[in-house]
């Protein structure tokens, strides 16, 4: 807002009143006529603009993938006889950027004129969102006032996550190595652990995950190695504005997609576990596999709270993670209930890996509190950055 005019244009209002008031007389009525007709059709002119400006905005379809720009066209038209002095365009900027445009830029427009841009758009994260021009906001002959207005047909879009391609990973890789070439160059058979039941043989009891467990626990013999890695991947959204969960969501599936793809290409096979309602299990053995994951996580759905908990004390209780090499959760947050959860998950001396999506990268990244690893991944950089 201009304010040194608006002060100009209020002490000559107030003079004119004045004037009228105090001597009156044909040249005195007109200027204050005059400095009462002026912001009136100030305000007429913006009103006018509002009502007859064009604008149009598209994409090459609504399908996109995240990171990857796309084709965005932009046309801005003055149609009417009068000029245009002072249009911006407002963008969604939350969760995607326009290349070669400022939102804080002016445009003037003569009459009967257009401006046209042809330029890419780049989405942030993966979902469904909003995306392009968000609002107008036109601006008075004397920049006095602006009036702002949504766009009644924004442009929503369905962004499909990135697929990243990791040589290696990160955190962590000297402890895995050395924990798989534990495991293949062993003598012992593989243990995994099951509840007792009457006949089996005592001298098999498995003290600390009974302990865990409270109840009895039997080691279970058996000769086959353990080559498989369990990619627990959160299932609930936990905050209800978009600002916050698009960024954690992406991030989750992305990292959960690029560490089924770095292990299925180093041919070591993947279980990827979440839960919605049900706990679902997805195998991947090889790329054909991978590509059905990825087609599941276009359309992933985040469901109610409590999932992630209920999976972890499912998969906790249950013998299917004591078979695994190594077991990864793909988390928000790490606090005293999933860390009670994942230290039942690692009695039979499985590693546990954690990666978490609310934690920025810090001083003190990795933490390792006994065979569970907790590396901070958070929104901000790239996933293969922070895997």
């Amino acid at each position: 807002m201009n304010r040194r005019l608006l002060l100009i244009l209020i002490l000559l209002f107030a003079l004119s009143l004045a004037g009228i008031t105090f001597y009156g007389g044909p040249v005195t009525y007109l200027f204050f006529f005059l400095m009462l007709l002026l912001p009136l059709s100030d305000v007429l002119y913006v009103f006018y603009v509002t009502a007859s400006i064009r604008m149009y905005q598209k994409t090459d379809g609504r399908d996109m993938t995240c990171s990857r720009p796309s084709d965005f066209y932009l046309t801005l038209s003055n149609e009417g006889p009068i000029s245009f002095s002072s249009v911006r365009m407002i963008f969604y900027s939350s969760f995607s950027g326009i290349t070669g445009l400022d939102d804080r830029t002016e445009y003037e427009l003569p009459p009967h004129s257009s401006i046209k841009r042809s330029t890419k758009l780049i989405c942030r994260y993966r979902g469904e969102y909003l995306v392009g021009i968000k609002e107008l906001e036109v601006k008075d002959y004397f920049g006095l006032f602006s009036v702002k207005y949504r766009i009644k047909e924004p442009l929503s879009v369905i962004v499909a996550p990135s697929m990243v391609q990791l040589s290696e990973l990160k955190f962590g890789e000297d402890k895995e190595d050395s924990d798989r070439d534990s495991l293949q160059n062993r003598n012992e058979p593989d243990i995994t652990v099951r509840e007792y039941v009457p006949g089996d043989n005592p001298r098999l009891l498995h003290h600390k995950a009974s302990a865990v467990m409270q109840k009895p626990m039997i080691r279970e013999l058996k000769g086959g190695e353990k080559d498989g890695i369990l990619i627990i991947m959160e299932s609930e959204r936990r905050y209800t504005e978009a600002e916050k969960y698009l960024p954690a969501e992406n991030r989750i599936i992305e990292s959960t997609l690029a560490l089924a793809l770095y292990y299925v290409s180093n041919n070591i096979p993947v279980d990827v576990v979440c839960r919605t309602g049900v706990m679902n299990s997805f195998h991947v053995r090889n790329y054909q596999d991978y590509e059905g994951l990825y087609e599941i996580m276009r359309g992933f759905s985040f469901g109610e709270k409590g999932n992630t908990l209920s999976l972890l004390n499912e998969l906790g209780c249950g013998i299917h993670a004591y078979n695994e090499r190594m077991i990864i959760a793909v988390l928000i947050d790490y606090g005293e209930e999933e860390r009670l959860l994942t230290e039942k998950m690692n009695v039979s001396r499985v590693p546990v890996r954690v990666y978490l999506a609310g934690r920025e990268p810090g001083t003190g990244n990795p933490d390792i509190s006994g065979d569970t690893e907790i590396i901070a991944v958070g929104t901000l950089l790239p996933t293969e950055e922070v895997l």
